[in-house]
């Protein structure tokens, strides 16, 4: 009995080591947001954003400083001797700002615009990386999907090498027909064996865009089972105008928000450069504590306090503001031409999408029409064949016509759904 228990419990585990997970495109998207590097530098750079704009806002908060310092003073007045004391002093400082017509009120609102421009930029980033696992997500069921067709094709070549055979023994055709079908069936074999190195070559693709090997590569890709000759009929049939489809764009679109807020940055640089020309005013208290000496009790006093408000006025600075003033400037108009360039990179986006989008779909439906008229060809030119009304090269024709319409209609069924992809990328969906 002990012994069973034994047996049973290895097979357990040996089951659950070989466990395959199973991944959706769902599934992949969310580890590839846990693990893709570049989605994590997008992070970081709107985290290290938000930093600057937290330490900019401390400039309009009070700062507090100690000082503290000690050894020995020497000092020598005239017709007396020198006199060496120890020194231990310690000030306490606090400083106050409290205005200055907009020189540190620019730069606080240019970090904060730019932090959430890095945050439109992250978000820019995961939509792209949701788009790219998009691709290769629906790249892989193509690959599936022919892998698919060639499976049918050589169940077709192994049919038609049988067929032959059988011909040839009741002498009804020569032997140049079963040479031919033995080297059409290894070709087969070739070409579904591509097929599958096709399927490895893109699932290590998938783990570079993803940035991790999913549970050490024991993972398989969910491929939903489709009957291929049926793909016309499962695709989405209404679609928005483009003039909508750009409007919503324009709306949503990360890299343009990003844009904007790039923009309001600049111009909060301007007029943190324009307060240079203005003064600043700003409150100081000061209070100081040191050891003194009895013998310089009444000359050195042992606390002192003092309060000020200061005016600081920069009345010539070489012409630095001015300088200043002209760069901010030119920054908004830089970036004003760089949100332009980016809305008319949106507007091209969305119209290649849906023009791509369009021609897809209308190629699905003229290839599964194909695909039909090529199964009802193969069906004609394999009777001929059986009743020696026609020859192997026009059923070998027939075949290839056939596998040619199936793999079209894969790869147009799966090009309309990256087009899709592209689509809603483009439109920030």
């Amino acid at each position: 009995m002990r012994h069973s228990l034994i047996v049973l419990w290895i097979l357990f585990s040996v089951g659950s080591l070989a466990k395959t997970y199973t991944l959706t495109l769902d599934d992949l998207i969310t580890i590839a947001l846990k693990h893709s590097p570049d989605v994590n530098i997008g992070k970081l750079d709107f985290a290290g954003a938000k930093a600057r704009a937290m330490d900019a806002k401390g400039l309009y908060l009070p700062q507090l400083n100690l000082y503290a310092d000690g050894g020995k003073q020497s000092s020598k007045l005239k017709a007396q001797s020198r006199v060496t004391t120890d020194l231990i002093t310690g000030t306490l400082s606090a400083s106050q700002l409290l205005y200055d017509f907009g020189k540190i009120g620019g730069i606080i609102a240019a970090t904060q615009e730019e932090a959430l421009a890095y945050q439109a930029q992250m978000y820019q980033t995961i939509s792209d990386k949701i788009l790219a696992i998009k691709q290769i997500y629906y790249t892989i069921l193509k690959a599936k999907g022919i892998l698919r067709v060639q499976q049918k094709n050589l169940a077709l070549q192994k049919q038609q090498l049988r067929r032959a055979q059988k011909y040839l023994k009741a002498g009804i055709k020569t032997i140049i027909d079963v040479s031919d079908a033995k080297v059409r069936l290894e070709q087969a074999r070739l070409d579904l064996d591509n097929a599958r190195y096709q399927i490895e070559y893109l699932r290590s693709q998938l783990e570079q865009i993803i940035g991790t090997v999913p549970y050490g590569g024991a993972y398989r890709i969910y491929a939903p089972q489709t009957d291929v000759t049926s793909l016309a009929k499962k695709l989405p049939q209404n679609h928005p105008s483009l003039s909508r489809l750009e409007a919503f764009a324009y709306r949503h679109r990360a890299l343009l928000e990003g844009a904007q807020h790039f923009i309001k940055g600049a111009r909060a640089q301007v007029e943190s450069a324009k307060g240079g020309y203005l003064p600043t005013l700003s409150l100081r208290g000061d209070h100081t504590v040191q050891k003194v000496d009895e013998s310089l009790a009444g000359v050195l006093p042992q606390e002192q306090s003092r309060v000020s408000l200061s005016l600081e006025w920069n009345l010539f600075s070489g012409f630095r503001t001015d300088a200043q003033v002209e760069e901010a400037k030119v920054g908004v108009l830089k970036a004003a031409s760089q949100a332009q360039k980016i809305k008319l990179a949106v507007k091209q986006q969305v119209l290649g999408a849906h023009i791509q989008l369009r021609q897809n779909r209308n190629s699905v439906r003229l290839n599964a029409r194909i695909t039909d008229a090529a199964h009802h060809k193969l069906i004609q030119a394999q009777k001929r064949y059986e009743n020696d009304l026609g020859d192997f090269i026009e059923l070998q024709n027939a075949q290839q016509d056939y596998i040619r319409a199936l793999s079209n209609l894969v790869n147009s069924y799966y090009d309309y759904y990256i087009a899709l992809a592209s689509l809603d990328h483009a439109i920030g969906r």
